[in-house]
């Protein structure tokens, strides 16, 4: 529905209004510059209109939001009149590096610097790249640009409600778009016949990253740092969605890869939650002995996995998969009754072993949102 509201739009602007994507474009910039202001100015005009800082951050940032959403809306519009122009291919890709690299800067004391430079200094190089291998590079640079834009989100929310540890999500979005862009520039800077025989590698890449976070977090756990050690399985989570798409993206595949991802899901959903879970209920008996049972559920899930996925339906999973399973572990620990968690441990490790039960592929929801769908589901998520 939201799909059909979002074509609907695109073409009352292009027919119905006459605007052209160039317009569009120019539009998004000179709406921007007004809401950086507001936010760089906020506490001057706080005291201005007497009101708390936090109203001129709140109207900040739903200025810079619409702006970076209606960054889909020139593309579509472009594509959806036929007015795809070379002038637009160049003015496009400026604005926007002018509004990310702007707003990236307002945040900048919260920013781990290594990361943000080296975005910018791919950002630059991918400018003067622009054209080479195209197609699959624009698509993890597409993939930047979202991680990039949620990491703004979180930074902007962090400063308003005074939460540090969402500029640490931040910056672990910044993280992964540094990753998505080296691959991006990397496609288009490799020649074509060297970059096809390393390009198996990148999604096994991507897998080593979740399982450092699966290690993290267990690391984490032994040091009472739940709430980081919960935020380390969900970075992980991050990474077990890239490898697979990755990997047919580059239409690569290998049985070592596999067995790699097999791995990986076993310590970053299977051993950390569990570890996560004891070490919140103090190592109790109980807990363990729980730890253990959703740790055995874990590799009987990923092992069925294995055995039936040609006789699953395609897009379906027998059973509920490791990473939805630690998900609800994770959020049971963030709650302040440890012993919850134990329980949440029984229900997760009971619905991974249900192979009676299908479930939807969380891939078969996600990537045929659009940004703006998405980005609506995850405002429903934070109310």
């Amino acid at each position: 529905m939201l799909k059909r509201l979002f074509v609907s739009f695109v073409r009352w602007i292009g027919y119905d209004l006459g605007i052209s994507p160039n317009q569009v474009t120019i539009g998004r910039l000179l709406c921007f510059i007004p809401g950086w202001l507001i936010w760089y100015y906020r506490y001057e005009l706080a005291a201005r209109f007497s009101c708390p800082w936090q109203v001129m951050g709140v109207i900040a940032i739903l200025i810079v939001g619409t702006v970076i959403a209606f960054d889909i809306v020139d593309g579509a519009l472009a594509r959806e009149t036929g007015q795809v122009s070379d002038e637009g291919k160049i003015l496009d890709p400026l604005v926007d590096k002018v509004i990310t690299y702007s707003t990236l800067g307002l945040f900048l004391p919260y920013i781990v610097k290594p990361i943000f430079y080296l975005l910018l200094f791919l950002d630059i190089c991918s400018t003067f790249m622009r054209g080479s291998q195209g197609r699959g590079a624009n698509q993890f640079g597409k993939r930047k640009a979202f991680s990039q834009n949620v990491a703004k989100l979180f930074f902007g929310l962090a400063a308003l409600f005074s939460l540090p540890v969402f500029n640490l999500v931040g910056n672990l979005l910044l993280g992964l778009a540094a990753v998505l862009a080296s691959i991006s520039v990397g496609m288009r800077a490799v020649p074509q016949k060297w970059w096809t025989g390393m390009q198996v590698a990148v999604p096994q890449l991507i897998t080593a990253c979740n399982v450092g976070c699966g290690l993290l977090s267990i690391w984490l756990a032994f040091h009472g740092r739940f709430a980081l050690g919960a935020l380390s399985i969900l970075t992980a989570m991050l990474f077990d969605l890239g490898d697979g798409a990755v990997a047919r993206k580059l239409g690569v595949s290998s049985n070592f890869g596999k067995h790699f991802d097999s791995v990986a899901d076993m310590v970053s959903f299977g051993l950390a939650p569990a570890v996560l879970a004891m070490a919140v209920n103090d190592w109790r008996p109980l807990a363990l002995v729980l730890g253990a049972g959703y740790i055995m559920a874990t590799v009987v899930r990923l092992y069925d996995y294995g055995r039936s996925k040609d006789i699953t339906p395609a897009g379906f999973f027998r059973g509920l998969p490791s990473p939805a399973a630690a998900w609800l572990v994770v959020a049971s620990v963030l709650f302040p009754v440890p012993w919850l968690s134990m329980l949440v441990l029984i229900a997760a490790a009971v619905l991974m072993c249900l192979f009676v039960v299908n479930w939807i592929h969380f891939n078969q929801i996600i990537f045929s949102l659009t940004p703006l769908e998405i980005f609506f589901c995850f405002g429903l998520g934070l109310l």
